[in-house]
């Protein structure tokens, strides 16, 4: 069975929600996780799901879809997809300003929201047979093809170091235990996806995933995180809201 793509759904309108719900029910992959009718709530519920789609209302009471997205986008996975739900034409440029994946327009027809569902999936990496992240038949269940830009590359899950997401690139980057040349990964390859690879993976940040096996120490205070030697000269910094799961993954004494 297919994975799940999760969505949350933030507006003041009970109406808008329930009909953007009930759409959205026609697409067996989308799952609504949670609905929100307050910018106070969605800023909470957003930042703890971390859904693969957001649609949000742009006019709220006490404050825009544009303010809640800057609050909240610092502690939200690079990949997220914003639509702006609005009823209002005169946003469309601000949305594409704010980087929106796309936008739909109040009262909208079902075929426009299909056409960003279409839209989602011809950008989101492939499953099945065609996925971009995939442990290969027949080979050792660590070994992985992982789609790099120049090309195809089997690592195994030992050889991976860390993971950097590059914002002026917009993409993520491997580091390998035995290559100080980062590797650039095709943009379509999500966090979520990276995850999956070994269960010794970790984000400790928006932007950074660490192999376990390879950090030595995690300072209290300022959660910074060091690697065993020898690449002890690399360091990264965990944000306190992806600690709290570190600590989760560990057996601390």
């Amino acid at each position: 069975m297919s994975q799940k793509i999760s969505v949350i759904i933030v507006d003041d309108d009970a109406g808008g929600i329930r009909r953007l719900r009930d759409d959205l029910a026609a697409f067996p992959e989308m799952e609504v996780v949670a609905t929100c009718s307050s910018p106070d709530i969605a800023l909470k519920t957003v930042v703890r799901e971390q859904p693969d789609i957001l649609f949000l209302d742009v006019e709220m009471p006490g404050m825009t879809g544009f303010e809640l997205l800057k609050k909240m986008q610092p502690e939200l996975h690079p990949d997220i997809k914003v639509v702006f739900y609005t009823a209002h034409n005169h946003v469309v440029l601000e949305a594409l300003r704010a980087s929106a994946f796309d936008f739909l327009l109040k009262p909208y027809i079902f075929e426009e929201l299909k056409t960003i569902i279409d839209r989602y999936h011809s950008t989101a990496p492939e499953t099945s047979d065609g996925q971009s992240l995939n442990k290969s038949p027949g080979q050792d269940k660590n070994l992985l093809a992982i789609q790099t830009f120049s090309g195809l590359m089997m690592v195994s899950c030992e050889r991976v170091l860390l993971f950097d997401f590059a914002k002026e690139l917009r993409c993520w980057q491997m580091m390998l235990i035995d290559s100080d040349k980062p590797q650039r990964l095709r943009q379509s390859i999500t966090a979520r996806e990276l995850l999956t690879i070994c269960d010794r993976l970790v984000q400790i940040s928006k932007e950074c995933i660490v192999n376990m096996n390879y950090i030595s120490t995690i300072e209290n205070k300022s959660l910074q995180c060091r690697f065993c030697h020898p690449y002890h000269n690399i360091e990264r910094t965990a944000s306190h809201r992806y600690f709290r799961k570190v600590r989760e993954r560990l057996e601390i004494f």
